[in-house]
């Protein structure tokens, strides 16, 4: 997404490279096996730091790496969005994305497409356009997001065990969530739907981003 800002700090690189070196007990990285990483938590969590955070530590054992965010691929641009939720809480949910793209993203990359069309988010003009990226380069793909744990076609999944009450301070940080009421009931209403992907995953970082539960 154009305009999010991403802030990496030292711990987060010693959680990535202790989940690179778990993956790495499970897969050969680097060779010719493609391997999908998914992020999952709520908003603020840490998915969008996670990811990067991996692909640096992927980057420094020359192994590249592509990170694909969920917010790319909601049906409406930031501000479209948040007014249509404003209609109704019933637009809030895994219907305002657009899962079945980013499933055939992953798909296309794990057989091996030299090219996915992507969307593309710009938050600051709220608009949507789409990017072509070359990817027969890259070993692995990291895919961060609220409802990504609820596609097929991911090899190691992580949960980011943050509710929404947790992360206050991160999401005022990123300017990205006003303070209100409204959105405190949208980000009830996700934390509802996603709690049900904890059960679902290989590992789970804690409140204070560390490794509480990797189920190996």
């Amino acid at each position: 997404m154009i305009g999010d800002i991403i802030e990496l700090h030292e711990k987060h690189l010693a959680t990535a490279q202790k989940i690179i070196e778990i993956v790495k007990q499970k897969f050969p990285l680097g060779n010719s096996q493609k391997i999908a990483i998914g992020i999952a938590g709520e908003s603020g969590s840490g998915k969008s730091v996670t990811a990067y955070a991996i692909q640096k530590v992927l980057e420094r054992e020359k192994v590249k790496s592509l990170v694909l965010q969920m917010d790319d691929y909601f049906r409406l641009p930031p501000k479209s969005n948040h007014e249509n939720r404003l209609k109704s809480l019933e637009n809030v949910g895994i219907h305002e994305v657009n899962l079945g793209k980013l499933s055939q993203n992953i798909n296309d990359f794990k057989k091996g497409t030299l090219e996915i069309e992507k969307p593309l988010v710009n938050y600051n003009e709220n608009s949507v356009s789409t990017e072509k990226i070359e990817i027969s380069e890259y070993s692995v793909i990291i895919v961060e997001g609220t409802y990504i744990l609820d596609l097929e076609g991911f090899d190691f999944k992580i949960f980011i065990d943050r509710n929404y009450k947790d992360t206050y301070e991160n999401r005022m940080k990123r300017n990205r969530d006003e303070q209100s009421d409204f959105v405190e009931k949208v980000l009830e209403i996700e934390h509802q739907i996603i709690r049900n992907f904890k059960n679902n995953t290989d590992l789970i970082l804690g409140k204070n981003y560390e490794l509480v539960n990797p189920n190996l």
